[in-house]
């Protein structure tokens, strides 16, 4: 079944979407504001350096053009997310299933972007994150991948996996919004801890990084309300290859930057910059202790230099790997 499919965002994940829903044969139609130049070269050459989309895929910078989809897929910034709500409070968005691409936590706030959505007077057929691991460099060469929609409705979920599902993406469903949009956001923020142990030639390090950083998030995701096995799965943990040590991680990328001191030209890019700021507030706000994001946090804000940082982490007091609560 043909579905009118449209994706809000058309940068590098958003393109992916383009591609994918054409792949699966629905009809599609992208959507960016005008002024963006990469989307006007995306319009123009119908490829960018990641993809070529196929000639039947329409791009547009109307937003009415997407009123009355079948399926909402928005990738815009987690940061920009918003300011969108505006936008799609002006077209009929009742029949689409509205689904949040975005792996990010407003920086401002503390706010999940479903949170958002709710708070914007966004009224979808339904509200899901679809969130796991993939870069598009692998998805266009037919490297398969694993990824999940959550949904607060189990029977939404399911009938989106439906809908979505391909030899190239195995999708699995989740009722743990919260798990799932906290373990998400906060992988990009592990990403950059991954990056910053790159550039410090500790790259060893890697290993106790992984063990360690699921337990903060974890105990943070619980604090909220969530489930915190979410944390263990496909939306955090499962992503950590295509994060910390992907070559196309750019969260990773920006991290081995700022530990080597050089340019910051992921910084757009690293979600997991703003991202760090928002966990901390969640932080602050449940009284969940996490070093890691914590050290993070200080070292992109110049707080502290990578290097002392990592000499800090270390220094704090011996504990059992693992006591009977988070």
């Amino acid at each position: 079944m043909s579905l009118a499919q449209a994706v809000l965002g058309c940068g590098r994940w958003g393109s992916f979407h383009l591609w994918y829903g054409s792949r699966i044969g629905n009809s599609v139609t992208g959507w960016e504001p005008e002024g963006i130049t990469e989307f006007t070269q995306l319009r123009e050459t119908r490829k960018n350096s990641y993809l070529e989309l196929p000639q039947d895929i329409r791009l547009t910078t109307d937003i009415e053009e997407v009123s009355g989809s079948d399926m909402l897929i928005v990738t815009v910034p987690a940061q920009k997310f918003r300011s969108l709500c505006g936008k799609l409070r002006q077209i009929d968005i009742s029949t689409a299933d509205l689904i949040l691409c975005m792996k990010g936590i407003e920086k401002d706030t503390g706010k999940r972007l479903t949170e958002i959505s709710r708070e914007e007077g966004l009224e979808p057929r339904s509200l899901s994150v679809w969130v796991g691991p993939g870069h598009p460099q692998q998805f266009v060469a037919d490297v398969p991948s694993c990824m999940i929609i959550a949904s607060e409705n189990e029977s939404d979920s399911v009938r989106i996996i439906k809908l979505l599902s391909s030899d190239l993406i195995r999708f699995y469903w989740s009722r743990d919004i919260i798990g799932c949009e906290v373990g998400a956001a906060a992988k990009n923020v592990i990403g950059i801890a991954a990056g910053i142990l790159d550039g410090l030639n500790h790259s060893g390090l890697k290993g106790a990084l992984m063990a360690r950083a699921p337990q903060e998030v974890a105990r943070l995701v619980a604090a909220m309300g969530g489930d915190w096995r979410s944390v263990y799965g496909l939306s955090h943990l499962g992503d950590y290859e295509a994060t910390l040590f992907s070559p196309y991680s750019h969260n990773r990328m920006y991290g081995e930057a700022v530990a080597r001191g050089s340019g910051m030209e992921s910084l757009q890019l690293a979600e997991g910059v703003d991202t760090a700021t928002a966990v901390m507030l969640l932080a602050d706000e449940y009284n969940v202790e996490m070093p890691i994001t914590s050290t993070v946090r200080k070292i992109i804000n110049n707080e502290i230099p990578a290097r002392e940082a990592i000499g800090e982490l270390f220094a704090r007091p011996e504990k059992e790997e693992f006591d009977d609560h988070f």
